[in-house]
């Protein structure tokens, strides 16, 4: 049987903030936008029953919020995304929830406060884990990374932690390279200019993030041999992009690595390295990621089976995008043979279809529709069915 997930990018929902600068209009945008979101949430889950429901962060505009309003808006997107809480009483399906912290849920590496990572896990779950789902017969691996911490943190219990997690997949990895693995980062993989809308800008503050597009082309390709992810779905650009990874396993000439006497050849010299020599020899691991990965590129309907590892970065729920959801399918292919094309990937709009080792993987973009239509086509109704009316009443 096939497994399903739903994607619902970036809806960063607004609160007291709003209300503050806007008292009336912000509260009927807050309402409008809930009924919005909800709308999304509750008619795709309905109509595509996925087994997963993936949330791909930025569940709330600002980690900055105080207390009370942080447990007004955990109430406010549990009813948006269609979940129980104890306001909202039983809710249909048996599909399971995962939610990926975004920056605006615990912050970028500069400016992540242990406040706010525990109260999002304390609600939303640990910031990576990972689960293994069976597609007949067969297994694939799903993990979410804590993509917020992986590159220069300020607080570095959080980045040890992230890596750590990364390192345990590393492991399992090499230890089960048979099993698919489907990766899932707020942040998206590092690519070029004009690759995707968003640019591969990081800034720094004291030498720790304070603000990135793409994680490091470092920390990217670490993930890319290391992992060898079969999909990466990941969040933050809120235009939504499909790219294509491709790498090679090792160098003619080995790279040194300063005066440990340890030296850059292949993809496991990378992959034994620690994240705090990551950073050392930061140069030198460029130089490797030059030579072993291709420029990530975008890729159309006429297909390529050049590429080692598809991303699509989700578009964002919210109205001005179009209200997306992104539905992402995989089951074992009735025609694959061993002697095949081992991977084959083509763009059909901003759908993707591509078949890899066996299975087939499908992401379609759903969209609801532009927001300031729906709020015309709702005025208008009000006028038709109310006001129009009433008028006519008063000059009878």
């Amino acid at each position: 049987s096939a497994i399903r997930l739903n994607l619902y990018g970036d809806p960063q929902i607004e609160g007291d903030a709003k209300i503050s600068r806007e008292p009336t209009i912000g509260r009927y945008d807050l309402l409008f936008n809930d009924y919005y979101l909800h709308h999304i949430y509750k008619s795709t889950i309905a109509a595509f029953r996925p087994h997963y429901v993936v949330t791909m962060g930025d569940i709330f505009s600002c980690q900055w919020i105080s207390r009370d309003e942080y447990y007004r808006r955990i109430h406010r997107f549990k009813w948006i995304s269609h979940q129980i809480d104890s306001k909202n009483g039983s809710l249909s399906g048996n599909h399971i929830y995962y939610h990926i912290a975004g920056n605006h849920d615990i912050g970028y590496g500069e400016e992540t406060e242990p406040y706010h990572i525990n109260r999002y896990t304390n609600n939303f779950g640990p910031l990576s884990r990972e689960w293994l789902a069976r597609i007949d017969g067969s297994i694939h691996r799903f993990a979410i990374l804590n993509a917020m911490n992986l590159d220069k943190t300020r607080n570095i219990q959080y980045r040890q932690q992230a890596w750590q997690f990364v390192q345990q997949l590393v492991a399992e990895r090499q230890e089960r390279p048979d099993i698919p693995l489907i990766l899932f980062s707020h942040i998206p993989l590092h690519k070029p200019a004009g690759a995707c809308v968003a640019s591969p800008s990081i800034r720094y503050q004291n030498d720790f993030v304070e603000y990135q597009d793409y994680l490091s082309p470092t920390t990217s390709a670490y993930l890319l041999h290391c992992l060898a992810p079969t999909f990466v779905l990941s969040g933050h650009d809120h235009n939504g992009c499909q790219a294509a990874h491709s790498v090679k396993t090792s160098v003619s000439q080995a790279i040194p690595l300063g005066t440990a006497g340890k030296s850059l050849r292949s993809a496991s010299d990378l992959c034994s390295l620690t994240f705090e020599e990551l950073d050392e020899f930061q140069a030198e691991i460029e130089e490797f990621v030059r030579q072993t990965v291709t420029p990530a590129t975008g890729f159309d309907g006429a297909g390529t089976n050049a590429w080692d590892t598809l991303e699509v970065t989700v578009r964002s729920a919210m109205g001005e995008f179009g209200g997306a959801a992104g539905i992402f399918d995989i089951h074992k292919s009735g025609h694959y043979h061993p002697s095949s094309p081992q991977r084959y990937a083509r763009a059909l709009g901003r759908n993707v279809l591509a078949s890899a080792d066996g299975y087939e993987y499908r992401y379609r973009e759903v969209m609801l529709g532009n927001h300031l239509a729906i709020r015309v086509l709702l005025i208008t109704d009000i006028v038709s069915c109310f006001v129009v009316p009433a008028i006519i009443l008063l000059l009878l």
